[in-house]
């Protein structure tokens, strides 16, 4: 099975963010592991990448807790978005919070994020499969840099 897979860069204006998130938790891995796995599960089953749920161990997520920002709604977990360098990674909305605007506001909270801290330039990575993200990112600043097919 080949998979797309383009390389997007932000070319937006400053971006402004009013969320508060908090960073990952061990208390958070139960929670935060269901949605990781809601979220890519079905890509990944369609596009035939073993494991299916791919969430990574609790320990891992331990040791990037500070690179990993929360957003809860009366204190639960509804999504995600994680900072690593200049890359935003793992923007994770829970099904039933998505079509909200929730993935939209994390994104901008991380483009914030690493314009406030000064890193660039801001990238990120998505499968041409999930065409609703692709286009979340182009109408929020992103536009395509590289496209790579892997087998």
């Amino acid at each position: 099975m080949k998979i797309i897979v383009h390389t997007m860069e932000y070319t937006g204006e400053k971006a402004d963010s009013p969320l508060t998130l908090r960073n990952y938790e061990s208390s958070d891995f139960s929670r935060y592991q269901i949605i990781y796995n809601e979220c890519f599960s079905e890509m990944r089953s369609c596009l035939s990448i073993n494991p299916i749920n791919c969430c990574d161990k609790e320990e891992n997520l331990l040791k990037k807790r500070q690179k990993i920002f929360i957003l809860e709604d009366n204190k639960k977990i509804i999504g995600s978005v994680a900072v690593y360098g200049n890359e935003i990674d793992d923007l994770i909305v829970a099904k039933s919070h998505q079509r909200r605007g929730y993935g939209e506001r994390l994104l901008k909270f991380a483009v914030s994020y690493l314009q406030k801290n000064k890193i660039s330039p801001i990238r990120l990575y998505v499968a041409d499969w999930n065409q609703g993200a692709l286009k979340m990112y182009i109408k929020n600043g992103f536009k395509i840099t590289h496209t790579e097919i892997i087998n």
